[in-house]
């Protein structure tokens, strides 16, 4: 009888954590919607009652792509008198500085001589700007000529803290990965899209987000994500996360296995340390946000244990109907791995890709979870490769 409750529990918190959560928000979304202004189509044509930014790019050895990414900053629709443009280098012992610096009429260039990790030059940087708005940006996420005003036109309302922009991955020599990471966002991108208009997104995505200054808080010495955490600090200050589509920021993606998992065990510790950063979200007190921070955030971050107890319950189950459930879900976990032969040879099936990285999210954190209790990341950033 233990078995099969396990058994149950989990398949129904897998479902409600995959499923259930998004149909319900979708739902609620529509039913309890909290509106809010933004800057008209005239007011952004104009300019002049746009806030003064600050874009900030934090750079580690971004020597192939530092040039691009200024140049491409330059060109954004902005008025110039109201956007100081910051590139701030992590100890970079690359060409880095010695591109930005050809640059120096135009921007901003401060380098660090030590490499501290991006927690660390964040934190000397945000207070050194000026803008009302800072802007975040990796250097490896080229923007559309409109994304700066789309970013910035939801902080006309003032309840607004943060707002994040559209990641779109794209990998010129694969479609495997852009295929998996491209349902794998376009399902996030739902779970934005509807969290935003019920209440406040859960974090941003580092490509692209948007923050007041006002809100700035410093972030934790050890602190992993901070396109999660310093949006969340702003919520925590009972302003809202939202998201804007029409600011689009395209990055190429990694097309290695190992710099994937690498990445994904990386988000994964961070994502534990949010969830004791900011367990105060959990409070049912706090009405929408404890709602949606248990369901997308703390549920699925335990997901893992979940999958396991559905498997191994499922094994000691001595019911035949139930051998059905466990060959569905071995064809899961084959289909699943099956694919790292494809993702390797760059030409996924597409009927793959879920099972493929539902099990290297999930994979990633077990891994992550073990890390994080042992403070095995390191808090330093590299290139994915």
């Amino acid at each position: 009888m233990g078995w099969i409750i396990a058994f149950w529990v989990s398949c129904i918190i897998l479902f409600y954590v995959y499923f259930g959560y998004p149909i319900l928000i979708l739902f609620l979304s529509k039913l309890m919607p909290k509106h809010f202004v933004k800057f008209s189509d005239e007011e952004l044509r104009d300019g002049s009652v746009l806030p003064k930014i600050s874009f900030f790019i934090p750079a580690y050895n971004e020597e192939q792509v530092i040039e691009k990414k200024i140049r491409n900053t330059l060109e954004l629709d902005y008025p110039k008198d109201k956007i100081e443009i910051v590139v701030a280098s992590d100890g970079s012992d690359d060409k880095t500085v010695e591109i930005a610096e050809l640059y120096s009429d135009e921007i901003q260039l401060i380098a660090y001589n030590v490499r501290e990790g991006k927690t660390s030059l964040i934190n000397k940087t945000v207070p050194k700007l000026k803008g009302e708005i800072i802007v975040f940006s990796d250097a490896s996420a080229m923007l559309v000529v409109n994304a700066l005003k789309k970013l910035i036109s939801p902080f006309k309302e003032p309840n607004i803290g943060s707002v994040s922009g559209l990641y779109i991955l794209r990998d010129a020599s694969s479609t495997s990965r852009a295929e998996g990471e491209g349902f794998y966002w376009h399902y996030e991108t739902f779970l934005k899209t509807n969290e935003s208009k019920f209440y406040s997104i859960l974090g941003a995505h580092g490509a692209l987000y948007a923050l007041r200054k006002s809100l700035f808080q410093t972030l934790p010495t050890r602190a992993i994500n901070d396109d999660y955490i310093l949006p969340m600090y702003a919520v925590q200050q009972k302003k809202r996360a939202v998201y804007e589509p029409g600011a689009v920021a395209v990055e190429e993606g990694t097309t290695s296995v190992g710099g994937e998992m690498r990445r994904r065990i990386r988000i994964s510790v961070g994502n534990f340390q949010q969830l004791f950063l900011l367990r105060k979200l959990l409070n049912p007190f706090r009405g929408r946000i404890a709602f949606e921070f248990l369901s997308h955030k703390f549920l699925r971050s335990f997901s893992f244990l979940f999958m396991i107890a559905l498997f191994v319950s499922n094994i000691f189950i001595p019911i035949l109907r139930f051998r059905i459930f466990l060959l569905l879900q071995i064809l899961f976990y084959v289909l699943g791995l099956s694919g790292i032969v494809f993702f390797k040879n760059k030409k996924m099936p597409v009927l793959l890709t879920v099972p493929f990285y539902l099990i290297i999210i999930n994979y990633a954190a077990f891994i992550g979870l073990f890390k994080y209790l042992f403070r095995m990341q390191k808090v330093t950033w590299e290139r994915p490769q």
